[in-house]
């Protein structure tokens, strides 16, 4: 069970705003985001001076906004610096934007005890074509400052076929930065709500995004993705007999949206709001009796973390089916037997 003082770790989304289109995001071409963003003293209702001492870990990366385009990211960085000198700060971000001084004034908050993960595809000539409308100069001079200014941090590179032949090269870019380099093999080639696999992907600019030819940068869930339809019939059925280990309740982690909604995680709540979904169609919406119930803007933390909806969630874990309650979304991303997300790492 979720309980409010055995929370460490806060995932945390500023804003919903976001300067790019990616083609795999679910911010693009989706009518359902309204750009909500929480400010300073909102903020500091929802995460405040106590609750910011218990926790190891704040991390600012949403499901459709870039902290760095958030109105006051760097004063909510400050804030819990202030109140907890220990705390390890983290911020993913595609990099093109804000001036050198903010970037300098990130760099001495986070000090030793944090890092920013800069997500970066390619190089000049490629790495507009998935991150569209993200400016390379903008990119190359953010990682600059920061690092001169003594930040530290990673550069995550996701591995497509038009970039893979630029991997060594991007490694030793990030080394000339001071950052640590990670190959990102994404397992987002496998469309759980159509149950099927795709080998190709349009951005707005009408470039084709295809998964990397080389094998030893591909998904290797992905790639056993038939195996596990031959075996099952076909994805939902996997997905009915999934034996779930939550990895959220294992971490002690929350997932807070800029809209104020508190979830366990970043995928329970991206599917509030799917692209290819009217709103409340999703499954998760019916562990939910009224959005204020679980939004931080209109009831504290305590009660909504130890309340219905998370109950709710962990309850369905038990039950025989997804179409008997239990949640697909779960199954997908913390089953046993099929683990894309992990699988990016390795």
């Amino acid at each position: 069970m979720y309980k409010h003082h055995e929370i460490s770790h806060v995932h945390f989304e500023p804003t919903q705003r976001c300067q790019a289109l990616c083609s795999m995001c679910d911010r693009t071409d989706n009518h359902h985001i309204k750009n909500y963003e929480i400010l300073i003293e909102q903020f500091k209702k929802i995460i405040d001076a106590d609750f910011a001492k218990q926790l190891n870990s704040f991390l600012m990366c949403g499901n459709h906004g870039d902290p760095m385009i958030g109105k006051d990211t760097l004063d909510m960085y400050k804030w819990l610096r202030y109140n907890n000198e220990k705390l390890y700060l983290h911020m993913t971000t595609n990099a093109g934007g804000r001036t050198d001084n903010w970037w300098k004034e990130l760099a001495k908050v986070f000090g030793k005890n944090g890092r920013v993960t800069f997500s970066v595809d390619g190089l000049e000539d490629t790495n507009h074509l998935y991150r569209v409308n993200v400016d390379w100069k903008k990119v190359e001079n953010s990682m600059d400052v920061y690092t001169q200014a003594g930040g530290k941090g990673i550069w995550t590179f996701l591995i497509f076929k038009h970039n893979e032949h630029q991997v060594e090269e991007a490694e030793r870019m990030a080394k000339l930065f001071g950052l640590e380099f990670i190959k990102k093999k994404t397992g987002r080639w496998v469309q759980s709500f159509k149950g099927n696999k795709i080998n190709e992907k349009k951005t707005s600019k009408g470039n084709n995004i295809k998964p990397p030819v080389d094998k030893k940068y591909q998904n290797k869930s992905v790639n056993e993705y038939e195996k596990l339809i031959d075996k099952y019939g076909d994805f939902n059925s996997y997905l009915d007999v999934a034996e779930i280990k939550c990895k959220s309740l294992e971490t002690k982690e929350i997932y807070i949206s800029a809209e104020g909604l508190v979830t366990p995680c970043c995928w329970t709540a991206g599917r509030l709001y799917k692209s290819y979904e009217k709103i409340k169609q999703n499954q998760i919406w019916s562990c939910i009796d009224d959005l204020k119930n679980i939004n931080a803007l209109h009831k504290p933390l305590r009660e909504i973390i130890e309340g219905e909806f998370f109950r709710k969630i962990e309850k369905s874990w038990k039950l025989p089916s997804c179409d008997r309650g239990k949640l697909k979304v779960c199954s997908e991303k913390c089953g046993t037997g099929f683990d894309a997300f992990g699988d990016q790492w390795k």
